[in-house]
C-alpha cells in the first residue's frame, strides 16, 4: 500500500492515552506526523521544539485546565490551529476559548471523518484538480460571482499559474484577500506543496521576526531550542504574508533582503538558509500612498508588487450579491440541516442596496444569521441586519430616494446617488477630505475622484 500524502504536523494533548490513542490512529493514517502530551509540561516542551499546523487540546487534563496552555500556544505559534477537544457539557468553554484564539472545537466522540475534513478545511490541502474555470471549480475556490471584476481576477490567476512572481492583492477588510491567495495557491504548479498565511499586523514585531525566519537556541529567553520559521518551513510551497502594511519598518528591511537573496537567517544564526518560497502579500492599505509617505518601504513596494490584484469592495460589484447569496444559503443550509429558500425579490432588492462596509465577510455571516434564526425557511430581512439594530431592517430603496430615479438604467441610477451623496458629504465636512475620507469609510484618493468626476470643488464647500 502507497504511503500517505504528508498532510502536516499534529499535536495531541490529553491526560487519556486511549484518547491519544484513537486520534493518533486515524490522523497517523491521513498523513499526519502526530505528537501526543499528557500534561502542560511536556506540551510546552514540545512547541520549543517542533512547528506544529494543528493542535488538539484537551479542556481538562487531569488536575489541569488545559486551556492554561491557549496562550503560550497561541504566543510560539501564532499561525497553528488549535481545536479544543470537549466532552458534554462544557460547549460554552469551547466557545469562550475560540473568543480567546482558538480556532475549533470537537466533541469527543466527534467521527474521525468529521475530525479530519474540519482540520483540512482550515490546513488548506492541495486542490487536486486539474485547473479549470468550470463553475463547480470556481466554487471550490471560493470564487463566487459573474461581475467584470470577478472575470477579471479569474484571467489574472490564468496567466499566473505556471509562474512563481510575487503577488500583491489589494482589498478593504472583508474582500476576500485571503481566498484569492488560496485560489492562486490551489492553481499554481504548487498546488500539491504547502500553504501558509500569517497576520503581519496581528503578532508584535520579536515574535513575528522568529516566526517567519525562525531562531537558535538561546537567541532570546524563550528560545530553548532551534526552531524553523514558516520561510523555511514552506520552502516549496507558498506563504502568504497578510496585512503587510502594517509590517513594522524594520522588519521589511529584512523581509526585502529575504525576497532579493531567497534566504534567511534565524535570529542567533550567522548562516543563512537557501530557500525557494512563492510570496504573496496582502493589505486593506493604500500601500503605494504608503510608500510615498515614508510609511512603508519603497523598494519593498516595487519588489512584492510584480503582479498586482486588486479587489473591488462589494458596493462596487453588487450584481455578484444575488450569486454570493446563494453561495452562502446553501453553504449553511447543509452545515446546519436547514431548508431556508432563496430571498424573495423585495429581499434580494434589500441585499442589494446595502452599502455591505464589511463586503463579502459581512454578508457572509449574515446569511448565516439568517439561517440560523429562521423558523419557517424564510430569509427575513430582519434578521440579516439584526447587527445593525434596525427595528424594520434596511429600508427599500424606494423608500429613501426619489421614485424617478428608478425608471432611470442601473448605470445613470447609481451615478445620481453617487453625485448627491458625495455632495451632501462635502458639505457635512466642510470641504475636509479627510473628514469626508473617514465618515464615507474611503480612502482620500476616491473622494478626490469622485470630486473631479462630478465637477465639485472643494472651496465652495467650505
Amino acid at each position: 500500500m502507497a504511503a500517505a500524502k504528508y498532510m502536516g504536523r499534529i499535536l495531541l494533548v490529553d491526560d487519556d492515552e486511549l484518547v491519544t490513542q484513537f486520534y493518533e490512529t486515524f490522523l497517523t493514517a491521513a498523513g499526519f506526523i502526530t505528537h501526543t502530551s499528557h500534561d502542560l509540561k511536556s506540551t510546552k516542551e514540545l512547541l520549543t521544539q517542533y512547528y506544529f499546523d494543528a493542535v488538539l487540546l484537551d479542556l481538562q487534563l487531569g488536575h489541569e485546565e488545559g486551556t492554561n496552555g491557549l496562550p503560550f500556544i497561541l504566543k510560539m505559534t501564532p499561525s497553528t490551529k488549535v481545536f479544543i477537544l470537549t466532552s458534554y457539557g462544557s460547549i460554552e468553554r469551547a466557545v469562550e476559548c475560540m473568543r480567546r484564539g482558538a480556532t475549533g472545537f470537537f466533541a469527543k466522540g466527534t467521527e474521525p471523518e468529521k475530525i479530519l475534513a474540519e482540520i483540512n478545511a482550515h490546513l488548506t490541502p492541495p486542490f487536486k484538480e486539474s485547473f479549470q474555470l468550470t463553475a463547480d471549480h470556481r466554487k471550490a475556490l471560493g470564487l463566487v460571482g459573474e461581475s467584470n471584476a470577478i472575470k477579471e481576477m479569474l484571467t489574472m490567476i490564468d496567466k499566473i499559474r505556471k509562474v512563481d512572481s510575487t503577488v500583491l492583492i489589494l482589498g478593504e477588510s472583508g474582500t476576500g484577500k485571503e481566498v484569492v491567495a488560496r485560489a492562486i495557491h490551489q492553481t499554481s504548479l504548487r498546488a500539491t506543496e504547502r500553504f501558509n498565511a500569517i497576520n503581519c499586523g496581528a503578532i508584535p514585531e520579536q515574535l513575528l521576526e522568529s516566526e517567519l525566519f525562525g531562531h537558535r537556541k538561546g537567541s532570546f529567553t524563550d528560545a530553548k531550542c532551534d526552531r524553523k520559521g514558516i520561510f523555511e518551513v514552506c520552502s516549496s510551497g507558498t506563504l502568504l504574508l497578510d496585512e503587510i502594511g502594517d509590517m513594522p519598518l524594520a522588519l521589511q528591511t529584512k523581509l526585502l533582503r529575504v525576497l532579493q537573496e531567497r534566504q534567511v537567517t534565524p535570529i542567533g544564526s550567522s548562516t543563512p538558509i537557501n530557500i525557494s518560497t512563492r510570496v504573496i502579500a496582502a493589505t486593506h492599505r493604500d500601500i503605494l500612498d504608503e510608500a510615498k509617505s515614508k510609511r512603508f518601504r519603497e523598494d519593498l513596494y516595487y519588489r512584492l508588487s510584480v503582479v498586482v490584484i486588486r479587489i473591488p469592495p462589494l458596493r462596487h460589484r453588487i450584481e455578484d450579491i444575488p450569486h454570493l447569496t446563494n453561495h452562502f444559503l446553501n453553504q449553511f443550509n447543509q452545515r446546519f440541516a436547514k431548508t431556508v429558500r432563496p430571498p424573495s425579490p423585495a429581499v434580494l432588492a434589500r441585499l442589494m442596496a446595502y452599502d455591505w462596509p464589511g463586503n463579502v465577510r459581512e454578508l457572509q455571516n449574515a446569511i448565516e444569521r439568517a439561517v440560523v434564526l429562521s423558523i419557517d425557511d424564510e430569509l427575513c430581512i430582519n434578521d440579516v441586519f439584526q447587527h445593525l439594530n434596525l427595528k424594520a431592517g434596511i429600508p427599500a430603496p424606494e423608500e429613501g430616494l426619489n421614485r424617478s430615479v428608478f425608471v432611470l438604467p442601473l448605470t445613470e441610477a447609481k451615478q445620481c446617488f453617487e453625485k448627491t451623496y458625495i455632495e451632501n458629504l462635502l458639505h457635512l465636512s466642510g470641504g475636509n477630505i479627510s473628514e469626508a475620507a473617514r465618515i464615507s469609510g474611503r480612502y482620500r484618493a476616491d473622494i478626490y475622484r469622485l470630486m473631479n468626476r462630478y465637477g465639485f470643488d472643494r472651496g465652495s464647500f467650505r
